[in-house]
This record gives structure tokens, C-alpha cells and sequence, in this order.
């Protein structure tokens, strides 16, 4: 068996995605859907972008990855259709752990060891492993040695409501439909945020703040302390992300984790965290990693003894699935991220769609990543398409 043809796709959908409920684009950059929102340094979309990737082989199977591009999805897309997907050409999917470590030298002593890069090999890792489970009959978790669980706890990402009563509101109903907790980006009045958040859930929710690397080293330190009186579970991203020194004073300084992984692609960028102390709860976003990267990084923090919450961003229900696939194999797993909104929305490309219930993520268990694509469906949502092979 081997891959004849790779097809790849632009994916935006008109949807904007707000991050925490804020309606307005002031920050909107000219002729194009990005903006600033107010309190983050970091640009967003008006849309849900992504990019997407079908790798067919000769004996007419196929396998679908994503790399997660909430930006600039041609960008990724660019690095597949120029260099990534010419090396697939020809090649055994099933040597899957060989294309990765050839696709990540191709490039890297370049300085190229992460980014857009790793997106574009990430979305090729996870076609690989679609494609070898459907070729072994099997779901992805099974072929990684697990299931350890069909189900998975599952806490809700974001209180998207423009008011903090309205929030309050809906932590309090995501608590009654059996979700375990769920996670705060909070904007302005952040300390009155995360306790009247805290009430709202009740005490049982297992709360979480992230603060996308806004903080101080001070300011972090005196909100990780009321994170702590609150008893939230963990403290996301609290510092800029190239601060490795900072993150380690505040895991030595607060008894919140720290959770850290979504901008790192690499077992090697991790590793430097891991040895310096600086995270507690590790975070890696398959949709930038790819499976065979993860399941490095899970180990890695499996020996220290760092339980694994995989990120989930931006993306498709291709991406959730192998996300939900990872999830169910690791010993160290701890809980898993669940964008409801974008969810909802993500089940429409889907013939097979994701499922969820009582608060809990059914990973699904037929063969592959355990979704089927609706090709019809995807049409309306790509803006543009290349084919090599």
C-alpha cells in the first residue's frame, strides 16, 4: 500500500467564535477577517479556519488529518502542498513513526522545529494514523495500547456570554447537564470574575483560568493566590509563553498547577519545561503535534508523574476526534478540554457525528479516527482546495 494523492483544504467557516463574549472587531486588521480582541495580545478570527488534509492510497483508503490554523490557514497549507505532501507521495502510511521523523528533519536544522511546520506535519501524522486504523480495523486508541476509558470527563472551555451574570448563568447549567468543570478566560475584573464564578458552579465544579500569557510575574502570582483560595484546579498560560524561568517561580510559589502545552508542537520543547520544573499539568494540542508527538510528550510527563489535559483550540471535528483518541490512551490523562459551541458546529461535516452525553465525551470506536467525512457537506465550508499526485 501506498499514498497516490494528497488533497488539501482551506477550511473557514462563518462563524466568529468568540473567545469570551465579546461582539465587537475594533481591532480589525484592513482586508481581513483578523482583529484584536480587547485584553489579548494575540490576533483572531472573524471566521473558524483551519487546514485540512486527505491522503489516499492505492488500495482506495483513505485517512483525514488537521492542522490547527485559527490564522493564517494557508500558511500550513502552503508547507503541505510544497514540501510536506510531495514526501508522502509513494510512501507506506503504515511506516508512520519513520514519515514523522523524517518529516520533522526535513526542515528543522533550519530552525523550522516548530510552528507552522509542525502544524502542516502534524496534519499528516493524524491522516497516518486514520489510515492505519482503518487498514488494522481498529480505532486510533486501540492501535496506541488503550482504551483506557470509552468515556471521557470532560470540562466545558469558555463562558461565552457578553455578561458576567449571564456567564454565572450558564456555569451553573453546564454544572446541572453533568459537566465536571469548567474553564475561565476572564477579561477585565478578573478576581470578581473567578469568585462569582465560583459560586455560580457550586462547590464540586472543577474549575480552571486561563489567561492566555497576559501576566506579570506579580500579577500572576497574586491571582494564582485567590486561584488557590478558590480552589481552582489549574492556572493556564498566566505568563508570556517564551518565560520559562517565570513559570517555574510559580509553581515553586503556588499550590494551583501550572498548565502549559498549547504553543509547544514537540516532545524537545517540552522536555525543557519538564526539566526545569515550570509546568504541572501538561497540555499538548494534537492538532499541532500530531499523534505520534503526543504520545511522546504524554510519556514524558507520565515518568514525572504530570497528568496530561490535551488542549483543544480552533478546529474541526477531525481534530476532536483525534484529539478524544489520545485522550482515551493515556495513563496520566486527566481531563479533557470541550469547546461545546465550536462542537456543535463541527458535527456538520461529519457523517458519523461526534457524541456527547451527561456531561461526558463518547470516544468513538470505529475504525480510524472513528469518523466518517461528509465530502458534500465540506464543500461549503472550504475556501480553496490544491491536489497533488
Amino acid at each position: 500500500m501506498h499514498i497516490t494523492q494528497v488533497d488539501i483544504y482551506i477550511y473557514k467557516l462563518d462563524q466568529h467564535y468568540k473567545l469570551r463574549g465579546v461582539q465587537e472587531t475594533p481591532g480589525l486588521l484592513p482586508g481581513t477577517d483578523y482583529y484584536f480582541e480587547p485584553h489579548w495580545r494575540q490576533a483572531y478570527s472573524q471566521k473558524v479556519e483551519s487546514c485540512l488534509i486527505k491522503l489516499t492510497t492505492d488500495t482506495g483508503l483513505v485517512g483525514w488529518g488537521e492542522a490547527q490554523a485559527p490564522i493564517l490557514p494557508e500558511t500550513a497549507a502552503s508547507v503541505i502542498k510544497n514540501l510536506v505532501g510531495p514526501f508522502l507521495l509513494g510512501k507506506d502510511p503504515l511506516r508512520r513513526a519513520w514519515i514523522y521523523d523524517q518529516l520533522y528533519h526535513i526542515n528543522n536544522v533550519r530552525g523550522h522545529g516548530t510552528g507552522f511546520m509542525l502544524d502542516a506535519i502534524a496534519a499528516a501524522d493524524i491522516a497516518l494514523w486514520d489510515l492505519a486504523g482503518k487498514y488494522y480495523d481498529a480505532p486510533v486508541c486501540e492501535l496506541m495500547g488503550g482504551p483506557f476509558s470509552h468515556e471521557l470527563t470532560a470540562y466545558i472551555s469558555g463562558l461565552r456570554q457578553p455578561t458576567l451574570e449571564e456567564q454565572c448563568q450558564a456555569a451553573s447549567q453546564y454544572m446541572a447537564e453533568g459537566y465536571a468543570g469548567i474553564k475561565l478566560f476572564p477579561g477585565e475584573n478578573i478576581e470578581n470574575t473567578i469568585r462569582e464564578v465560583r459560586k455560580a458552579a457550586g462547590p464540586n465544579a472543577r474549575l480552571y483560568c486561563d489567561l492566555l500569557w497576559r501576566c506579570r510575574l506579580d500579577e500572576a502570582l497574586r491571582l494564582g493566590r485567590i486561584l488557590d483560595a478558590e480552589r481552582y484546579e489549574f492556572f493556564e498560560a498566566p505568563l508570556p509563553p517564551e518565560d520559562i524561568a517565570g513559570h517555574q517561580k510559580l509553581v515553586q510559589s503556588l499550590d494551583i498547577p501550572i498548565a502549559i502545552g498549547e504553543p509547544l508542537r514537540t516532545a524537545y520543547e517540552f522536555q525543557s519545561w519538564f526539566d526545569n520544573g515550570a509546568l504541572g499539568v501538561a497540555q499538548p494540542d494534537v492538532v499541532r503535534t500530531g499523534l505520534t508527538s503526543a504520545l511522546k510528550i504524554s510519556a514524558l510527563a507520565e515518568a514525572r508523574r504530570i497528568p496530561v489535559a490535551p488542549h483543544v483550540g480552533v478546529c474541526t471535528g477531525i481534530g476532536m476526534a483525534a484529539t478524544w483518541q489520545l485522550a482515551a490512551s493515556v495513563p496520566n490523562f486527566l481531563i479533557q478540554e470541550f469547546q461545546f459551541e465550536l462542537a456543535e458546529r463541527a458535527n456538520t461535516i461529519l457523517k458519523t457525528p461526534l457524541e456527547w452525553q451527561g456531561g461526558k465525551l463518547i470516544v468513538p470506536m470505529r475504525p480510524g479516527l472513528g469518523v466518517e467525512i461528509d465530502e458534500a457537506a465540506l464543500t461549503d465550508v472550504i475556501a480553496e482546495q490544491w491536489t497533488i499526485g
